[in-house]
């Protein structure tokens, strides 16, 4: 442009040129070189500004970076502190789960201890009885006979109060599982729960406000109901039950594979001549349609005699009367475990073995339990 500019300036000095050099085209070419000069002017201006904006702009930038540098520092740090207190979160909270399981074994050999005191207690009150027959029987020259105890009895060989606590699970676990079958059991009046063991069922009914009776074969179980503000008798479940003028409701929970077919059959045939029309029982117990109770639980419990197959135990309810039969295989006792299906684009036959391995699964890692719902 300064070019351009020193040209037109030494074409207005040139002695006597602009003279020769009038005519109105060159004149027209002179006035187009200077409206030129003056466009490239602004235009350089334009250009000068601009390139301060983009000075500003650089600035600024520069000034961010250095901004997001520092709270990227920061943000790392703090991303760090959230790492390390998430870790100490679940070092917390594997502490604590490991507290309480520790406290209820804590309080589980505690009412242990006391069940174990009041059976002494009774033992107690009942020995002056037992020494004055002893001594008539001496003094009539009688013979004594001492009957033998059952050795062969699972409950007699084995502390199964113990047991329970031990392989179970805690009362309250039990309780969230058995709360599944609350719906059965809302706004009935007379409830039975037949081989209530520790109570957990009769608690949940407590706790909601629906009258309920526990029996249970095994004695310290319906002591240690009693202890607990539950109502409990000890004695054989279908002969309690066949006193009952009538009921509405009957859980029985774990119990039919400690017993024998006939005494299966008895128990239904029993129910459903007290269950008032409407009434429903329900029978809740391994499920052995899943390989997994042989591995994980069935075989621990020496008392257990087999397993009752779910169409089996259908069978009997339908020979006794019920029509209203469900079978139910219960999602709290499916173990946490599946076969991942095969997932291969295009390949063949990838349905057809990811049906077959779902089968497979369900036999391996199906529901544990089921139970049988059965209305009369």
């Amino acid at each position: 442009m300064s070019n351009i500019r020193n040209f037109i300036n030494n074409l207005k000095e040139a002695g006597g040129f602009k003279a020769k050099l009038r005519n109105r085209l060159f004149s027209a070419v002179i006035d187009g070189f200077e409206a030129v000069d003056a466009d490239l002017n602004e235009k350089q201006e334009q250009i000068n500004n601009i390139c301060k904006d983009l000075s500003a702009i650089q600035a600024s930038l520069d000034q961010m970076n250095a901004l997001f540098a520092t709270h990227g520092a920061v943000i790392e740090d703090n991303r760090r502190g959230v790492a390390f207190l998430k870790d100490e979160l679940d070092n917390i909270s594997v502490n604590l789960r490991n507290n309480n399981a520790a406290l209820e074994k804590l309080s589980a050999d505690d009412e242990f201890l006391k069940l174990k005191l009041s059976g002494i207690e009774k033992k107690l009150k009942n020995a002056p009885a037992a020494v004055q027959t002893v001594q008539q029987s001496e003094t009539a020259a009688a013979p004594v006979t001492v009957k033998a105890e059952n050795n062969d009895s699972d409950y007699e060989s084995i502390d199964y109060f113990d047991f329970e606590n031990h392989f179970r699970g805690s009362i309250d676990s039990i309780k969230k599982a058995q709360a599944f079958y609350l719906k059965y059991f809302k706004d009935k009046k007379n409830v039975i729960d037949i081989g209530c063991g520790r109570g957990e069922f009769l608690s949940l009914m407590q706790d909601n406000g629906i009258n309920a009776c526990g029996v249970d074969i095994y004695e310290p179980y319906a002591d240690y109901c009693n202890m607990k503000g539950l109502k409990a008798a000890c004695g054989d479940g279908s002969e309690y039950l066949a006193k009952q003028e009538n009921v509405d409701g009957i859980f029985v929970g774990q119990v039919v594979e400690h017993l024998q077919p006939h005494e299966i059959i008895r128990l239904c045939n029993t129910a459903y001549e007290k269950l008032t029309d409407g009434g429903c029982i329900i029978l809740e117990t391994p499920n052995p349609t899943s390989l997994a109770i042989y591995t994980n639980a069935f075989y621990i419990d020496p008392s257990h005699i087999k397993p009752v197959h779910p169409l089996t135990m259908k069978y009997y309810l339908e020979k006794a009367g019920f029509r209203s039969i469900e079978i139910i295989y219960t999602d709290a006792s499916r173990p946490p475990y599946e076969i991942p299906e095969l997932k291969v684009a295009g390949g063949e036959n990838t349905e057809e073995f990811n049906k077959a391995m779902k089968q497979v699964s369900e036999l391996l890692y199906g529901s544990q339990d089921y139970a049988v719902v059965a209305v009369k």
